[in-house]
């Protein structure tokens, strides 16, 4: 296949090179990753498989109204959602108190994917294991009702488009789960995670919504919206298109396809996406939902073997390093907000640019930022296993560990970074 540095389109010109700050990064010791691998593997096991989130204080009562106000009426209703906000930055670890530990599908199937690869990388048996049961327990969790197996949050959460209540399927979760049992399939040979798989993108396919927008389709966040969320687009793209091609499913093809031109058309001159192409005060630019954009049109482009998609990752790379990261190399958690941020450094966004950076090596010079993150990360690991969740403007650095939000992400990508490592 073509790779992205011959595709020509303007981001494949324009300045694709890390900044000076990664080319100074040493490359993490393969024993130190092994070593930070295992110190979080006896945290989760510590830990267990709930814990608290990044979204308690939204999802209780008072959280919920007072957010939904604040939707709707903004800053003159600031008061209602400011002592929540100054809880979650000043005493986090508060949240217990108001909301119990919690298991997230999310977490369980981003710790399958990591497991699997911290077992190729360094043939732990218990990783191995750890994959299938948490497997397991993804398939004991899959909500009934829908054409295929599907997840979602297990809370409620209100959004500026409405309330999505507890046990909704998400387009934004369920894809995750996708991949967990493909990725079983390869590692046991076993029929059933096969045939899960293909399950789950019947639920993508049939019960998520498109809305027609210029010349594709928009993906619906849940089967109850009609959204025009772009990273939501992105995931049922990649997740159809894989599907689709294993199975030999011209409609899964052609879903993904007008998915993908969705997001390619919604792509800015610059190279950015906003969150949203109907909701004006969606708008913003962030790192988490620019990763998540990147790897699933990505990841569809490659699947179905569409050069044209590439050129359009190629331009939103470029935009991604340029903007999305400090002079010293750190992710840079927005781009573009309307609103003041407290936040200088995101555990999820470090996890989710070196996923990033692994799945463009072959494409794009992104070794040096995949060496970065995955030095950042060990660098915020603390003493007991976990990784700092966030740290503030002031160096203040919040260590409550959320497996949503994102140790699950961090340890996976640090595996995945280990298995690389392994082979090269």
């Amino acid at each position: 296949m073509t790779s992205l540095h011959s595709v020509g389109a303007p981001g494949a010109r324009a300045g694709l090179a890390p900044p000076a700050a990664d080319a100074s990064v040493d490359r993490p010791h393969g024993a130190r990753v092994a070593a930070g691998l295992a110190a979080f593997a006896a945290w989760r096991a510590r830990q267990g498989p709930a814990s608290q989130d990044q979204y308690d204080w939204w999802a209780t009562r008072y959280g919920l109204w007072a957010k939904a106000r604040f939707y709707r009426h903004g800053w003159p209703v600031a008061p209602l959602v400011a002592p929540l906000i100054g809880l979650d930055m000043a005493w986090p670890s508060a949240r217990r108190w108001v909301t119990p530990p919690r298991r997230f599908a999310i977490a369980d199937a981003h710790y399958v994917l990591g497991d699997a690869a911290r077992h190729r990388a360094t043939g732990a048996a218990a990783a191995r294991a750890a994959a299938i049961a948490g497997g397991e327990a993804l398939l004991d969790t899959a909500l009934p009702g829908f054409a295929g197996p599907c997840w979602g949050y297990p809370f409620d959460w209100q959004t500026r488009r409405g309330l999505v209540r507890r046990g909704t399927p998400l387009i934004t979760t369920t894809p995750y789960v996708f991949d967990a049992m493909l990725e079983l399939h390869a590692l046991t040979a076993t029929a059933r995670y096969r045939e899960t798989a293909l399950a789950i993108a019947a639920f993508v396919a049939s019960d998520i919504r498109d809305t027609a927008i210029g010349g594709g389709l928009a993906a619906s966040y849940t089967p109850f919206d009609r959204s025009a969320v772009v990273n939501a687009s992105a995931y049922r793209a990649a997740c159809l298109a894989r599907a689709g091609a294993l199975a030999s499913n011209g409609e899964y093809l052609r879903l993904a396809r007008a998915n993908a031109q969705f997001v390619a058309e919604q792509q800015r001159g610059d190279g950015a996406w906003s969150y949203s192409a109907s909701d004006p005060q969606d708008r913003f630019v962030d790192h988490i939902h620019t990763c998540f954009v990147l790897k699933g049109l990505y990841r569809t482009a490659r699947a179905l073997a569409d050069d044209r998609f590439l050129a359009v990752v190629a331009q939103g790379f470029a935009y991604y390093r340029r903007a999305l990261f400090t002079a010293d190399g750190a992710p840079r958690p927005f781009a573009e907000t309307p609103w003041p941020r407290l936040a200088r450094l995101e555990l999820y966004d470090c996890a989710e640019a070196l996923n990033l950076a692994l799945l463009l090596r072959d494409a794009l010079p992104t070794a040096p930022l995949a060496h970065a993150m995955a030095a950042r990360l060990l660098a915020l690991q603390l003493p007991n296993g976990a990784f700092v969740t966030r740290i503030l403007r002031g160096g203040v650095r919040h260590r409550v560990p959320y497996h949503r939000w994102a140790q699950a992400q961090a340890y996976c990508a640090l595996a995945r970074y280990a298995e690389w490592q392994a082979v090269h």
